[in-house]
């Protein structure tokens, strides 16, 4: 690859940031240090209420306050700020998403650049969990995400298929992001853009060479919290997009594994129903006449997918450093179905918008005018 014609790509950090002043600064000064010198670093003030954008203005970072009283969410924020810098940038910028507690590995930015020079429209690099309260349900929700990138999205990716977006470390050519952006209205933009860009058939790459820090929620309120705003975030998906839900379903096997990897949730359910409907099948296929060949193979082809579930699940055990206590969170994974019905009550109940996973730090609020500085 000419390095003239990747270093010829503009570069541009995005962080949709609400009441985020706690993590920001840290997070920033990191960024500053990896960047190139012709990319840029923005971050959008949504609606803040604490330092916000104060934080993100003494490390150099453009920023743009946000506070038109329009929907709260990534989504509709990146919209705004697309709207907001249209003037000024090209369609062919990349524009890549971060949140505003989230590490990039070292290189992050060059092997990104690299896939944009090499042609990609959309990228999703891969997310390294952090967990340092090592708390069951932090591991647990670690070794889902280990095992659904390591195996299940490296197969897409080897079949050419589309990979789900996760929220951070994902890039867009702009022109893409624009095209789209302005149906964003959800609490869950990384499905919402999965489902739109699976539908016109744009694919999302995946860049496993590299990664970015997630950290997990630490303890089982931040958890409901994250879960509560991902159920509410689908029930609204599915009400929104039923023509492109539709459009991924006559896909085939690409759109129908694209749309499990970002619908079929909680695993921890899902999991133990396939059992439960399988072994029924599996009886039922013992006990009848006529047609007990059929529901003999529906529950074999069931107990080999299982398996093979299973054998996943194991490779991405290996890969954790902490064995013994993600051995433990899995013994008492069926405690953590409560988790999911305590998040269940809570979007059906909550009249938030927003429910945060980390608790917001006690600050003087910090009330903004201008729009973009």
């Amino acid at each position: 690859m000419n390095h003239d014609v990747v270093n010829e790509i503009e570069l541009a950090v995005v962080i949709p940031a609400q009441d985020e002043a706690d993590v920001l600064e840290s997070t920033l000064r990191s960024l500053k240090r990896m960047i190139g010198s012709c990319d840029q670093i923005h971050v959008i003030a949504d609606h803040c209420q604490d330092a916000t954008a104060a934080v993100a203005k003494q490390t150099g970072a453009h920023v743009h306050i946000r506070s038109d009283n329009g929907p709260i969410g990534k989504g509709p924020a990146l919209n705004w700020w697309l709207k907001q810098t249209n003037v000024e940038s090209s369609s062919e910028q990349v524009i890549v998403v971060l949140d505003a507690d989230t590490r990039v590995a070292p290189g992050f930015f060059a092997v990104i650049r690299d896939r944009f020079a090499r042609g990609a429209a959309v990228v999703q690099a891969r997310i390294e969990p952090s967990t340092p309260a090592k708390t069951p349900i932090a591991l647990l929700a670690s070794l889902s995400e280990i095992v659904e990138q390591r195996v299940y999205d490296q197969l897409r990716s080897r079949l050419g298929w589309s990979i789900r977006l996760r929220g951070t470390g994902m890039a867009f050519r702009r022109s893409v992001l624009e095209e789209i952006s302005g149906r964003l209205h959800t609490v869950i933009e990384d499905v919402e853009l999965t489902v739109l860009l699976g539908a016109a058939r744009v694919p999302i790459s995946f860049v496993s060479e590299t990664y970015v820090i997630d950290p997990k929620p630490e303890d089982e309120m931040g958890a409901v919290h994250q879960r509560a705003r991902w159920l509410k975030g689908q029930f609204h998906v599915l009400l929104s997009y039923p023509y492109e839900l539709l459009r991924l379903l006559a896909q085939g096997p690409s759109g129908w594994s694209l749309l499990a990897s970002v619908l079929l949730k909680p695993k921890t359910l899902i999991f133990p129903i396939k059992i439960v409907f399988f072994s029924c099948t599996w009886l039922m296929a013992t006990r009848m006449g006529g047609g007990w060949l059929l529901l003999a193979l529906v529950s074999l082809i069931g107990a080999v997918a299982l398996l093979l579930e299973c054998a996943a699940l194991l490779y991405g055990l290996s890969l954790i450093n902490d064995k013994l206590s993600t051995i433990y969170a899995l013994v008492v994974a069926p405690v953590y179905l409560l988790l999911w019905l305590k998040s269940l009550l809570l979007a059906l109940a909550s009249k938030e918008t927003w429910l945060r996973s980390r608790n917001a730090p006690i600050s003087q609020p910090m009330r903004e005018t201008s729009s973009v500085s």
